[in-house]
């Protein structure tokens, strides 16, 4: 019986009783072990799916021989553990990508709405008594400037198209001729992409060339009725930035799923955005990917991960190869 570690379970019972029957024990355990318990229960088993808030640091990883892989459970397994440690214990890091792109994808629209339409603000003044009607724009036929043309990109794209017949302009290091051909998506600078679009998404991964990728320059581009909405990392975005922007109503509003820090330092330089008013700038708890549809997905890939591992099958999921 192979014996998994699942941090922050969220197997239920029937699940977890099926996969005995594939020899698979699955061992639940809280999502905020310290590291002694986390040792300590690395130490009996051969891998671990991580869910939790927990580090594999070298402290941690250092005399547990039989732990042969960490799970992640999602995308970002750099949350809990670098490569480089992991390699110097030869454990093998997986994580399940692409599982949650459709779900991103249909959370940014949500949040496109709850801006323009101005949800949020709408509904704290009406339960106040206030009656303050909002004019907002139809997202049909406007443009939409998607910054990264990937996983989350795509189906966005493509729900922007089919849905509200909008005009999709994109920004990336490849030409993505499929989408160009199926959806009419052209390809552009990104100066002309903030130049052109009514609202601005990013769908970029977090790196040394992206960091601060939009920042006072490229704010001024924009429109000044357009949204820049981001469901990828804080960080693609200047906070300084975007605090001025939004202060001086250089663009109309942005929307974020996650922060610059997760949970929220309210005593940190960034938490000023929050006190801009409500409906200019809105703000979730890294949520977009937490569709029913989505965790189902990511259960089945960390189990087929995990007995592709174990029958030496290829596995695409590996990070560390």
């Amino acid at each position: 019986m192979k014996k998994i570690l699942f941090t922050g379970c969220t197997f239920n019972n029937e699940e977890i009783n099926s996969l005995r029957k594939k020899d698979i024990e699955i061992i639940p355990a809280s999502s905020n072990l310290t590291d002694d318990r986390l040792k300590q229960l690395l130490k009996e088993v051969d891998g671990v799916i991580c869910n939790g808030e927990e580090k594999y640091s070298d402290n941690v990883l250092n005399g547990v021989e039989n732990l042969k892989f960490i799970q992640f459970y999602g995308i970002g397994y750099n949350k809990c553990v670098d490569i480089e440690t992991a390699n110097k214990y030869n454990k093998i890091i997986m994580n399940t990508p692409k599982v949650n792109s459709y779900s991103v994808a249909e959370f940014t629209i949500g949040l496109i709405f709850a801006l323009n339409q101005k949800i949020s603000l709408h509904d704290s003044e009406t339960r106040k008594g206030m009656w303050n009607e909002r004019m907002f724009f139809d997202l049909k036929d406007k443009t939409i400037g998607i910054i990264g043309m990937g996983h989350i990109g795509i189906p966005f794209a493509k729900i922007l198209k089919n849905g509200f017949n909008a005009n999709i302009l994109y920004y990336d290091i490849e030409k993505k001729q499929e989408v160009e051909d199926e959806i009419g998506a052209k390809k552009v600078s990104l100066n002309k992409l903030l130049e052109e679009s009514d609202i601005v998404s990013l769908h970029l991964p977090l790196n040394d060339s992206t960091r601060n990728l939009i920042g006072k320059e490229e704010i001024a581009l924009m429109k000044k009725h357009a949204y820049l909405i981001n469901t990828a990392r804080a960080e693609l975005v200047d906070y300084n930035a975007l605090y001025n922007a939004l202060s001086n109503k250089a663009i109309a509003g942005a929307a974020f799923d996650g922060f610059y820090n997760e949970p929220i330092d309210l005593s940190s330089e960034e938490a000023k955005l929050l006190s801009l008013p409500v409906g200019n700038f809105i703000v979730t708890p890294h949520t977009g990917y937490n569709a029913v549809e989505a965790d189902d997905r990511l259960k089945k890939m960390c189990i087929d991960n995990i007995e592709k591992l174990y029958n030496n099958e290829k596995c695409n999921s590996i990070v560390n190869n």
